[in-house]
């Protein structure tokens, strides 16, 4: 018998102002038991937790979905059991997120599996993964900070790097 679980993704950034669920953008491998979510709650101190209680079961047109909406493995990220795109996924979500002083983004979250353990992967056209998997936040269309992502089976943190291009050239050694 199918069954729902409590599937839980956390975000990790003292810039993220909020979270929002895109309607419509839930997708779940076909046969599998939806009850709710995803729904996003700040924890506080820079930690969100978003929960979506459903069934697992993964499948290649859930990654297939996730991987055209995120645009390919350069703008895909796992930190654990990651690597090019995924697969298989059990399902996948959009959210936009606003982080501080930025516009407010579209990604995608999607699990997966890893080893013995479910995985969390995020993607969108902010994610760049070039080998270091970084979110670039923009405002009035220009990069404004970058964003260092890392994390676990179950948590996406993003680390400050640069506070603007000016600030990536002058850190990178560049006048």
């Amino acid at each position: 018998m199918t069954s729902s679980h409590s599937n839980t993704v956390t975000l990790e950034s003292e810039l993220i102002e909020s979270i929002s669920y895109i309607d419509g953008s839930f997708v779940i491998s076909e046969g599998q038991p939806y009850e709710s979510g995803p729904t996003p709650k700040n924890q506080g101190n820079g930690v969100w937790e978003i929960t979506v209680n459903c069934g697992r079961h993964k499948t290649s047109e859930v990654a297939d979905k996730f991987n055209t909406m995120c645009g390919g493995e350069y703008h895909e990220y796992a930190p654990k059991g990651g690597g090019g795109t995924p697969d298989e996924l059990n399902f996948m979500f959009g959210v936009t997120v606003t982080f501080k002083d930025a516009t407010p983004i579209t990604l995608y979250l999607g699990q997966g599996s890893y080893s013995s353990h479910n995985n969390w992967w995020i993607g969108g056209q902010n994610v760049v993964n070039d080998g270091k998997p970084d979110l670039v936040l923009i405002s009035n269309n220009q990069p404004i900070q970058l964003l260092r992502m890392s994390g676990s089976t179950s948590t996406i943190a993003f680390e400050t790097l640069a506070a603007s291009a000016k600030a990536a050239k002058s850190l990178a050694g560049a006048s």
